[in-house]
This record gives structure tokens, sequence and C-alpha cells, in this order.
């Protein structure tokens, strides 16, 4: 659709309330077609348009209108060496993808105007398409000589490069990289801080951020939960697709990824231990791993006076159970993914559980 002399009206459909409202679009020459648009889901309705070279985005019910710029410039073709806008991605926390024909990638967060350069991926020649997939993950798609490449786009990773000394002060060093030769070389003992993909082996690099990439298929979907949110597993028995009853049995959790940052609420102390309670600390042994240290097998009740020596009560209670006052908080540095490991280890409860939770935070 083209807009040389013509002015454009947008016609809205409420679809829950069955009304249709009609208002104009754009001023006369504001942009020139064709052009391409995006409604993005608000509290008011809010649009994003684009033609070959630029790109607008409405404010207060389509009212108002800005440029998204890079630097000073609202002409992003010319900050991308001429190369025209080939398409648009956003995922559902507003971050926005602008890619151009010749693979430059800017970035922004929806309702800022201005674009950040993201660090090149891809030779200008390469065919390549970018898309959001159902998990919210940004998939890059690259035609080669020898087929179709398919990966994962490491969005965050990439911004934080990005923006390295333009928005904040990053503690990070931003390296340019070459995909022909993918290395780098530290003399040995010296510590580099590097945001990474994978991360390599722990004694050889220090300060290192890792990226730990979720099994969908293998665990499903994630429990979503704000890091402030007071969380307690709640263990249901099943008898095949049969729910038999909620579980009231004493279990324990620990993390897969070997995450340190989350904490339990409550010490033995206010749980009314006799006694000290067993802890992971006391129970990971003769490097042990998790699922055989501490079990049914060998577990001790605090509640039941069978120890001389008091201990200290004022370390967390790491036990919990459906009725307790304990229950886990996180951090609140770090938007992460945890899985968790449950066992129960009441050793007179028959069904012995050994599952995997997955929060999302």
């Amino acid at each position: 659709m083209y807009t040389d002399s013509v002015q454009l009206s947008l016609l809205t459909c409420y679809e829950t309330e069955g009304i249709w409202k009609t208002r104009t679009l754009l001023s006369t020459n504001v942009l020139q077609g064709p052009f391409q648009m995006l409604f993005v889901n608000a509290a008011l309705e809010t649009l994003l348009v684009w033609n070959k070279d630029t790109m607008l985005y409405s404010l207060h019910n389509d009212s108002e209108w800005r440029y998204l710029r890079i630097m000073d410039s609202s002409n992003i073709s010319q900050e991308a060496s001429g190369s025209h806008i080939h398409h648009v991605v956003m995922d559902r926390s507003r971050n926005m993808l602008v890619k151009m024909e010749n693979n430059v990638l800017f970035f922004c967060k929806f309702g800022m105007n201005k674009l950040f350069r993201l660090p090149t991926w891809n030779d200008p020649g390469h065919s390549v398409v970018l898309y959001l997939n159902q998990k919210e993950q940004i998939i890059m798609l690259t035609m080669l000589d020898g087929g179709l490449h398919v990966q994962k786009y490491p969005l965050q990773m990439e911004i934080r490069s990005a923006m390295q000394g333009e928005v904040h002060s990053c503690p990070f060093i931003g390296f340019t990289h070459n995909m022909n030769r993918p290395v780098y070389y530290i003399d040995k003992e010296e510590a580099i801080e590097f945001w990474v993909q994978a991360t390599g082996d722990s004694h050889e690099f220090s300060n290192v951020s890792q990226t730990v990439f979720y099994d969908w298929k293998s665990f499903g979907c994630v429990l979503r939960i704000h890091y402030k949110d007071e969380f307690r597993p709640d263990i249901e028995l099943y008898d095949g697709e049969t729910f038999v009853r909620s579980v009231d049995a004493n279990f324990i959790v620990w993390e897969n990824f070997n995450r340190k940052d989350y904490y339990f609420n409550a010490t033995m102390h206010q749980v009314a231990c006799l006694h000290e309670a067993q802890t992971w600390t006391s129970m990971l042994v003769d490097e042990k791993h998790p699922e055989e240290a501490w079990g049914p097998h060998n577990y001790r009740s605090c509640f039941v006076d069978d120890s001389e020596k008091l201990g200290n009560l004022d370390q967390p209670y790491e036990i919990m159970n459906r009725s307790s006052m304990n229950f886990l908080t996180f951090s609140r540095e770090n938007s992460a993914i945890y899985v968790f490991y449950v066992k129960i280890v009441d050793p007179n409860y028959r069904c012995l559980y050994f599952g995997k939770l997955r929060l999302n935070l």
C-alpha cells in the first residue's frame, strides 16, 4: 500500500465488545509506502510502523508518533551502510530486533526511541531470517552451502555487549568475535570477565557468567514466580494419570545446575528443633552425590530428642513439608530458571517420590 497522495485511516475492531473504530493513521508524507505495521498489545493502543528505511511508533492511542533513532538519525538504512529493513521481531518482554538486508541487527526496548547496533553475526551475503518460537526464543536461520543452519540467538548477551558504555557502566569486556576463528587466548592464572554462550572448565576460567540451556522437552513447562513470593512445592501423588492425594511427608530439594542463590527462610530454632537438624553441608560428605547422600535410609528428625548435643540451631532448616512454615526464597540479583530435584525423606512414607521441579524467576 502506497501513501503518496492519500490520507490513511486505521480501522480497529474490538472483538470482545463488538465495536469498530476509525482514526487517522499517519499524517501525509510522514512515512512513504509501502510500509508494514505491528500492533503492540498494551493498555493504550500502540502501533509500530516502518518502511524500508524508517520506523515510527505511536503513543496516546495513536494520536502521537515518534521516530526510532540511531544516534541523531531517523534513517536506519543510512546507519546500516545503505541496506534496507528486512524484518522485525519482538518478544513478549518488548525486546525488539530490527534485521537489515545485509544482516546488520539493531535492538531496542519498545517504548524507547533509541536503537542500538548489535555485534555482527553473519556476513552480508548470507541469507538469514529470524523467528520467535513458542518458548519466546529468537532463532536464527542461515542458509549455507551445506544446508540450513539453525541456532538460538543469545539476545541478552548481545544486548549487554552493544550497550557497554552507552546506557550503563558495564563491568564486562566486549569482544569482537571472528566466526571463522572462535578462539581467545589468556595466560595461565589470568582472570578476565566476559559473557559467554557456553562456559569452559571452571578451573581454567574465573568469574564466568554461565548461560544454562533449559531442556524443555525433558522438563516440560516452568512455574513462573516472583522472587519475593514465598515458595514451597506442593507434591501430589498420582496413580498413573489419576490423582490420589497430596503428600504430607517431609522432603528435601536441591538444584540441578548447582545454583546457590536460593535460601530457606526458617532456622532450626524457629521450627522448634530439639537438636541440630541434618543439612546438605552435613550430609554431603565423602564427595557423595546429592541423590545418594540424603534420603529415607539415613534421615533423622530433629523433633525427636535422641541426641545429647544441642548443636547450632541458628542454621537454616532445609527440610520442608506441606504444612510447615519453611519455604524457599530467591536472589533478587538475577532472573533465572531453577530446576530442583525433590525427594521424600520420611522413612515411614511408603511411596518414595524422586522427581524434578522447574521454576522461572
